[in-house]
């Protein structure tokens, strides 16, 4: 059971100037009502209770998340949101203080009782948690921004209007095989697609896939139905003419209870289509509708009752039934798999929840047992495809990206699970995007792009592929096709920061640093905007813009435990002036690189900076696929150094130089002599 949500007893935990209402789930602080979401005033109410102790990210994650699809960013932001309710900033944690390695402690006196404080007994009128339709006001209206829309009261996952579950009720007797009906409905949806009304919609439609309800609760129904919706994401978006939002950008979009008009407005869709899932002993029974945006016109809705083995052949009938209803060409996978032994599928999905692909760390101890039970899979079952794929691709962000020593064991690993996987099944995007970022590492720039190109083929809506494929892209040059890859994920994940602060750096990375701000002011009205991952990009921004005050201001938000804080501080103030450099920059530098040890890039901004240290750690960048700072190079403002003997260095002993020369130079460079000229 997720603690924190439903089994908060009555109460009330006070501290200083907080006081928490644990049976009306308010917060106040200094006596006036803070509006806070409910998964933050679980957390807060979670370290409140045992003040001192240091609650790891594994333990917080299970009881206020059930470590369901989470991720680092997750709780790194709603520990932002609890630092500002509590009116804490960079500089004064009073209370939340993160326990570098571990997680998060609070440390106050904390007293406990039954009643109310007197300091807050007469607030009759405090204003109270808003839900949803409070926040975004009647229905006819224009809805507000996302931002405006994160404070909002959770429902029930099974929750669905009356009206649903009646439609549901209505469609029990419909057969989801039957060819008939699906032709039928798909007729009766083009039909209605022709009138004058919807032809503007149908021209370049661009359809969002919610995740699938699961009805019964349980948490192997839930991870079915998520792996489910994903697996149809995929196969619609290998249909012609049809755009989609993401998986992640769809799972916050459900999150957050956006309706018909929201959708159309925050994510930029034409259709919905949303559903749920019961499973019973070994039947799925499937409900599905397809919506029209922002009217909420029901276009198609579609029953489905198989066995449990049958779930990929169900996915392709809704999947080819969605693009008939849509008027486009289907141009869906040739290949389908038409059987899968549920219960290995839905183990295999509780593995992946607990391994992201993006960000492998959301507490190590639990990946490492994710990751051994992933082996005991691929032990017993050594044709699981899935398996072997997915361990290739967590594995690959586990690899040391801090130096350039070689780890033949590791990327050998790696290697091995990735081709197995290609063996069993040459379709697997995961094999591919693992040989990707092992082909970035060793600077074979053939294999990363080839992979990677594959990968996507494979998988349009993977977001996370096509970031690391912009990055690569930029990496060695090209910079105009990363931008095309960026802006693409841009507009299929609009609900994900992480989107906007890929597209804000390409952006910075060409020069235009206006455009990259207003990226990163679009991800910051986002719910999902973490502001401790994205601080360096705003930082940088920020002084690339010559706004120093700015500068300023986001300095002060470096988290403590990264070490880098006082030295950006001091750039920020002196403006990066060399007669500052030595004696108020250079020292913060120098004692930030003793502490965390590791290189502080900030040295790069240095006038009259050794150009040969630079690219050699540029190497670093560059093998690892970190390819933030290493970006810099690239940028207009950076010409010099270009011009420098150690660039034609660098481009030739990381094959950069014979790849352009196979592949075509990027614009602002062209061949000279032994090496190239890039203005």
């Amino acid at each position: 059971m997720v603690s924190g949500e439903n089994d908060v007893a009555a109460g009330w935990i006070s501290f200083d100037r907080v006081e928490i209402d644990l049976a009306g789930r308010r917060l106040f602080v200094d006596a006036h009502e803070i509006p806070i979401e409910p998964k933050a005033f679980a957390v807060l109410v979670l370290l409140a209770r045992q003040p001192g102790r240091a609650f790891t990210r594994d333990e917080i994650f299970d009881a206020v998340w059930g470590h369901h699809h989470v991720t680092p960013g997750t709780l790194n932001r709603i520990v932002t949101l609890l630092r500002r309710a509590l009116g804490e900033d960079a500089q004064r944690n009073q209370y939340l203080h993160t326990v570098h390695g571990v997680g998060y402690r609070l440390d106050a006196d904390v007293v406990t009782g039954e009643s109310r404080a007197a300091q807050v007994s007469g607030a009759a009128t405090a204003v109270s948690m808003v839900d949803l339709k409070q926040t975004v006001g009647d229905p006819s209206t224009a809805p507000p921004p996302v931002a405006a829309i994160t404070a909002t009261q959770e429902q029930p996952a099974d929750a669905l209007p009356s009206r649903r579950r009646e439609r549901r009720s209505s469609q029990r007797a419909i057969l989801a095989t039957t060819l008939l009906a699906i032709a039928l409905a798909a007729a009766l949806s083009f039909w209605l697609l022709r009138e004058p009304a919807a032809t503007k919609a149908v021209a370049s439609p661009t359809l969002i896939v919610l995740p699938l309800r699961p009805l019964g609760g349980e948490h192997g129904e839930r991870m079915l139905a998520d792996g489910f919706t994903e697996e149809l994401t995929t196969q619609l978006a290998h249909a012609n003419s049809l755009r989609l939002i993401s998986n992640t950008s769809a799972r916050v979009a459900q999150e957050q209870h956006l309706d018909s008009q929201q959708l159309a407005l925050h994510t930029g869709t034409t259709h919905a289509l949303e559903g749920s899932l019961r499973e019973n002993a070994d039947m799925l029974r499937i409900d599905v509708r397809l919506i029209e945006t922002p009217s909420g016109h029901t276009l198609w809705a579609q029953s489905y009752d198989r066995k449990g083995t049958d779930v990929f052949a169900m996915q392709t009938d809704i999947a080819q039934a969605v693009a008939v209803a849509l008027a486009v060409p289907l141009g869906l996978p040739a290949k389908v798999q038409s059987s899968v032994d549920a219960a290995r599928y839905r183990r295999y999905l509780e593995l992946r929840a607990q391994l992201p692909l993006f960000d492998p760390s959301p507490g190590q101890s639990r990946s490492a047992d994710a990751r051994n039970a992933l082996r005991e899979i691929i032990a017993r079952e050594p044709d699981n495809a899935r398996a072997f794929g997915l361990l290739a691709r967590h594995l690959v962000g586990t690899l040391d990206w801090t130096s350039l020593k070689p780890q033949p064991e590791a990327e050998g690993e790696i290697e091995r699970d990735a081709a197995h996987a290609l063996q069993l099944d040459p379709d697997n995007a995961d094999g591919h995007m693992a040989l990707a970022a092992l082909g970035h590492r060793r600077a074979d720039w053939m294999t990363c792009h080839t992979e990677a190109r594959k990968a996507l083929e494979l998988d349009p809506a993977d977001i996370y592929a096509r970031g690391g494929y912009a990055f690569s892209l930029a990496s060695i040059g090209y910079l105009d096709e990363a931008r095309r890859e960026a802006e693409s994920a841009s507009r299929s994940d609009p609900l994900i920061a992480q989107t906007q602060i890929t597209l804000a750096r390409i952006y910075d990375t060409l020069g235009r640093h206006e455009d990259a701000k207003r990226a990163l002011d679009a991800g910051a009205r986002l719910d999902s905007w973490t502001p401790d991952e994205a601080v360096y990009t705003l930082w940088y921004n920020a002084v690339w813009r010559g706004d120093y005050a700015a500068a300023e201001a986001i300095a002060q938000r470096i988290p403590e435990e990264h070490g880098w804080r006082e030295s950006y501080l001091a750039y920020s103030r002196t403006r990066g002036d060399a007669a500052h450099w030595e004696e108020d920059i250079a020292p913060l530098i120098e004692a930030s690189e003793r502490q965390m040890h590791r290189y502080n890039f900030l040295r790069w901004l240095k006038p009259g900076v050794n150009l040969r240290e630079v690219f050699e750690h540029a190497d670093v960048m560059l093998r690892a696929g970190f390819s933030g700072f290493l970006l810099m190079i690239w940028q207009p403002e950076n010409v010099a150094l270009r011009r420098d003997p150690a660039f034609q260095d660098f481009l030739k002993r990381n094959n950069i130089l014979d790849y352009w020369r196979v592949h075509g130079f990027p614009p602002q460079c062209k061949p000279e002599g032994d090496g190239a000229r890039c203005d």
